[in-house]
């Protein structure tokens, strides 16, 4: 309902805007505006201005289905237009006038994406820090003695000169552009609870890409940024919510081996399956301070061919710790499916 709300608001804001120029245009060339509408239909709402401008008795109107609108001007090809005001009509225009008013809409909406957009810019959008989650078992971040929760400060591709990593997606980008071109990439990293800074070496060039999925960067072991093993929203009938499972809970333990984040989570619920056919498996969970024993028993899902996996119908909680705006001051994120 909200993204139906949403979609309408800023469906009428662009129609606004659009109208606007065409009326504000219009106004400045002398043209008489008759009728500025946002909507077509039955009218909502309707009004004239306490001041209206000089030579203009414009009505202002709201439709009830705003999928468009128009501003009506004074036209003989519409009706008949008093010899008086005659030279106020938009046909008798001359060209040049005429095609400012038609583009003015247009550029009207141009000029509302370039603060928009020049806004966003200034104000920042919030992304993920480059905190590293647990990395997928075997695979090369792994054995490169990446263990999860490191925070990359520096990377670069072979042969390049180490450059600042700001986010998560700074540091994916790199890693799939090093993947794609054989190329090796070098990371400096901090650890939790050490003052000093490691280099760590993925050796991207063993890998055999030819093009960017998830499955490419399964095989680098770098998949998600850090974020606690917390869950959020718990989807209608699947499997969490048959468990006994809330938003909020924090998993502790899956089949006794303990969760240290919310990726080594996902890959522990997507192994429990076994020929096929999904695992049961005790869960230990925190909630509310209260350590409680559950039974789990995934979904199993099969996506084109691929493996079986466990999905419980569950996201991912993120904290502010695991997140920041681009200039990285807390924040943030939206949840990520925890599988």
């Amino acid at each position: 309902m909200l993204t139906i709300v949403a979609f309408i608001v800023a469906l009428g804001l662009l129609i606004a805007i659009h109208e606007y120029g065409h009326y504000r245009v219009a106004v400045a060339c002398n043209v008489k505006v008759l009728r500025f509408s946002v909507g077509f239909g039955k009218s909502l709402f309707t009004w004239k201005p306490r001041k209206p401008r000089p030579g203009q008795d414009t009505e202002f109107v709201i439709g009830a289905f705003p999928l468009g609108g128009y501003v009506k001007m004074l036209d003989e090809r519409e009706g008949e237009v008093p010899a008086g005001e005659r030279h106020r009509a938009f046909n008798t225009q001359p060209v040049k006038v005429r095609a400012a008013i038609v583009a003015a809409g247009p550029a009207a909406n141009l000029l509302l994406a370039i603060l928009l957009y020049a806004a966003v810019s200034w104000m920042g959008v919030q992304e993920p820090q480059p905190v590293l989650g647990s990395p997928v078992t075997g695979s090369i971040a792994a054995t490169a003695g990446l263990v999860g929760g490191e925070r990359v400060e520096s990377a670069a591709l072979e042969g390049d000169e180490l450059a600042p990593i700001r986010s998560f997606e700074d540091l994916r980008w790199m890693l799939t552009r090093g993947a794609l071109d054989g190329q090796d990439v070098r990371m400096v990293v901090t650890r939790e609870g050490s003052s000093g800074r490691d280099e760590v070496l993925l050796p991207l060039s063993r890998v055999d890409a030819r093009e960017a999925d998830a499955q490419l960067l399964r095989q680098v072991g770098i998949v998600a940024p850090w974020s606690p093993p917390v869950l959020g929203e718990v989807m209608a009938g699947g499997a969490a919510e048959r468990a006994g499972l809330r938003k909020g809970d924090t998993v502790l333990r899956v089949a006794g081996a303990p969760v240290g984040d919310a990726q080594q989570l996902r890959d522990l619920i997507r192994a429990q399956v076994r020929d096929g056919k999904a695992v049961t498996a005790a869960w230990e969970i925190d909630r509310q301070g209260q350590r409680l024993q559950l039974s789990v028993t995934p979904e199993v899902v099969t996506d084109k061919g691929a493996p079986a996996v466990g999905r419980i119908a569950a996201y991912a909680k993120a904290r502010s710790t695991a997140c920041g705006r681009a200039s990285s001051a807390p924040g943030t994120c939206p949840p990520s499916r925890c599988a």
